[in-house]
């Protein structure tokens, strides 16, 4: 009926101006009524439309209504079915005369919903007219639907705290039928009372009803085997809100399985969102302490696969991990996963964060960002060994815009109470002999303070890797610092690197070490070192030669280049750059674990590759400090920023030329400064680059975040 007015208004205009001929106050007498029908139905238009809109908008409210936890609650059976009908069809009545809306509804059904599928709203009116009378158009018909959902189980599940932002409240306290120290959650919705050598059985298809009925209401449906809930003491000696924890891998019996996950649906209107939740590690794994391992990507965690855990529990693999996971409910199904070992289909697709390891209980936060809004799933799930021992969560909260509070600070307390987190003055093992150097210096055997009182006071006892064989010349005299230091660029057929990992939070470090010259120059004065290879006036030690003394022993060398004691200092994410691999045995030629994962006596990305003229600032394994002459020994310092949980490779790397001399090097430290919530320390900072996601960069997961997109480590809120 719209298009028919439109029709006959731009008729009458198209008439008009095909008069060529006769008397300009004729054709006005005759065209004065279809002019003022022409006004007339424009009118017309905009109250047709106002008054679609007005029924669009009630629609849209009935639904939002019919989705409500407390009023959807009457669809589930079919003895209230007609109730709920009722209840929405009377809010829609409602709406209708709180808009005052000026016609009458006249569909006689308003909400249909089909027992245990599609809910829609269907309303219709009539618009009388008032100057489409003229052209006997007495009322304009409108219409306005809504389809609220395909099931009752693609609405969300939750119940929004009305108090605050909160649309996720979850702290595990809401389980009264449990007795005891613990007790397991059943997929079915059943319980059972903590014991041993309890036998539960898998499921792997979704409840229709839920598993577990948080204490503020929140619906979770959960598969694998349960949802194990358990009291201050049972697991852990503190938790973080409450008295209770929950564990997602479950006791059955044997200690062979039990991985779960737990699943929630939520509507999310187009905005941004904050998740929270706290984890902490049942199992102790002695190399990663204090350290704690979590991150937005799989990948980012790949390297995480230490199966040094406790004695009663060994070689296990990943026992404590735990996945999170946003997917849209669009059919009411949750979306799986499978999981490592291939066993299971647990909640969740969509990973957007992830937890292996941590010695105390930690808070994470995820940003996210709502680009389309509509209900999503929310799920956690274990993952890694399926041993009935896994994370622990607790106090998971889904906020509007930001959850209230400051996130708790994960920097291991321990590294700030005793900053100097490993120190090597090369004193061990003792090489004296007599002479002024010894050159069968075993790399692989000196350990500094790993393996001992450190910050990884746990760890075995490692070396450095040494390439391209492992061996250097230890001075035992005129060193920096106490009575042994080694010297690098010792062999004429090749420049040496020593090279060792280190496990790092997101934090502010130094690196220090000490350096001095092992050949001087008649001509040059004053010290080459500095942050880069200009800062440091490397270009014009290459350019030059001059006669090599000795430092220590006054000898004549002859002619050199004025480049060979230099020594640069690199650091790499271990996923971006080779990793040299240690050894003990004296001699043994070095090999590299290359990015790709692929093993090599060449690497393929050298940690130590530079360009000393055109220095790449960011590239993968940046310099920290580079030193190509001092003839007093120099205490050299760099800042340097992790922004996620890694090993990091400290390379120390002779790049001058190749003949035999170099420069000397002792007393390497790494310190903890702070945490990210700190001040970032003055002077030279380098931003170690991490693969992608780039920290505090949005991810979209290739496309694979349908509807949304989240903000990838965020190292600080």
């Amino acid at each position: 009926m719209l298009y028919q007015i439109a029709e006959m208004v731009f008729g009458v205009f198209r008439r008009l101006r095909a008069a060529n001929a006769g008397n300009v106050a004729m054709i006005f007498a005759l065209t004065s009524p279809m002019i003022l029908m022409a006004v007339g139905g424009g009118i017309e238009l905009a109250r047709a439309y106002n008054g679609s809109q007005e029924l669009t908008q009630v629609a849209d409210l009935a639904c939002q209504f019919a989705s409500r936890p407390s009023i959807v609650q009457y669809a589930n059976s079919s003895s209230t079915s007609a109730t709920y009908t009722s209840k929405v069809a009377s809010f829609i009545t409602a709406s209708l005369q709180s808009q005052n809306f000026p016609y009458s509804q006249t569909n006689g059904t308003p909400f249909t919903y089909t027992q245990g599928g599609a809910a829609n709203v269907n309303l219709t009116s009539s618009m009388p007219t008032v100057f489409a009378g003229i052209v006997h158009v007495n009322s304009i018909a409108l219409s306005a639907q809504s389809h609220c959902y395909d099931s009752p189980n693609h609405i969300p599940q939750t119940v929004p705290n009305a108090s605050s932002n909160l649309l996720v409240d979850e702290g595990f306290e809401g389980t009264s039928t449990c007795s005891g120290t613990a007790c397991y959650l059943l997929p079915n919705g059943t319980s059972k009372a903590y014991c041993t050598g309890c036998t539960i059985s898998q499921t792997q298809t979704q409840s229709s009803a839920p598993g577990y009925i948080g204490s503020n209401g929140t619906q979770w449906y959960l598969l694998g085997y349960c949802l194990e809930v358990d009291y201050v003491g049972q697991i852990e000696s503190t938790v973080p809100e409450g008295v209770r924890s929950a564990e997602l891998d479950c006791d059955n019996g044997d200690h062979s399985a039990g991985n779960s996950s737990i699943s929630t649906s939520v509507y999310l209107p187009v905005g941004t969102y904050e998740l929270r939740y706290f984890f902490d590690s049942r199992i102790n794994y002695a190399d990663y302490n204090p350290a704690y391992i979590c991150g937005s990507t799989a990948s980012d965690l790949s390297w995480a696969n230490n199966t040094n855990s406790v004695n009663w529990l060994p070689n296990a693999l990943r026992t404590n991990q735990i996945n999170v996971y946003l997917d849209p409910n669009t059919d009411g199904i949750i979306p799986t996963h499978l999981t490592m070992d291939g066993t299971e289909h647990l909640g969740g697709s969509n990973l957007i964060d992830m937890c292996v390891y941590s010695s105390n209980w930690v808070e994470r936060s995820v940003l996210i960002s709502v680009t389309s809004a509509g209900n999503y799933w929310l799920s956690f799930a274990a993952d890694g060994a399926n041993d009935s021992y896994g994370g622990q969560i607790d106090d998971i909260r889904l906020c509007s815009e930001s959850c209230s509070g400051t996130v708790q600070d994960n920097f291991p307390s321990t590294w700030l109470s005793s900053s100097t987190l490993f120190e090597d003055t090369f004193e061990s093992p003792s090489y004296s002999n007599g002479s002024d150097y010894n050159t069968n210096g075993n790399m692989g055997k000196s350990y500094g303070t790993s393996g001992s009182a450190s910050g990884w006071p746990n760890q075995t006892a490692s070396g450095w890797a040494n390439a391209a064989t492992n061996q250097l010349p230890y001075w035992l005299q005129g060193c920096p610092q106490a009575n042994q230091c080694i010297q690098l660029g010792w062999n004429s057929s090749y420049n040496n690197l020593i090279g060792r990992g280190f496990l790092l939070d997101p934090g502010y470090y130094q690196v220090s070490y000490r350096y001095v010259s092992e050949v001087t120059f008649s001509n040059l004065s004053g010290v080459y070192c500095g942050a880069t290879p200009g800062a440091a006036n490397i270009s014009t030690l290459s350019s030059k030669t001059g006669t090599a003394i000795n430092r220590v022993l006054g000898v004549n060398h002859g002619t050199l280049t004025e480049d060979t004691n230099t020594v640069g200092v690199f650091m790499s994410h271990a996923q971006l750059a080779s990793a040299p691999n240690a050894s003990t045995t004296l001699g043994a030629t070095l090999t590299y674990t290359n990015p790709d994962g692929t093993t090599s006596t060449t690497p393929t990305a050298p940690p130590n590759s530079i360009n000393l003229t055109s220095y790449d600032a960011s590239q993968n394994n940046p310099l920290l400090d580079i030193c190509g002459y001092a003839s007093t020994a120099q205490t050299r310092t760099a800042s340097i920023l992790i922004q996620k949980p890694a090993y990091y490779w400290l390379t120390f790397a002779s790049l001058g030329s190749a003949d035999g001399f170099g420069g000397q090097i002792d007393d390497v430290k790494i310190t903890a400064i702070s945490s990210p919530y700190g001040s970032a320390p003055s002077g030279n900072l380098v931003t170690l680059p991490t693969p992608v996601p780039s920290a505090g960069s949005v991810y979209t997961n290739s496309g694979a975040f349908d509807g949304f997109s989240i903000t990838a480590d965020r190292i600080t809120p």
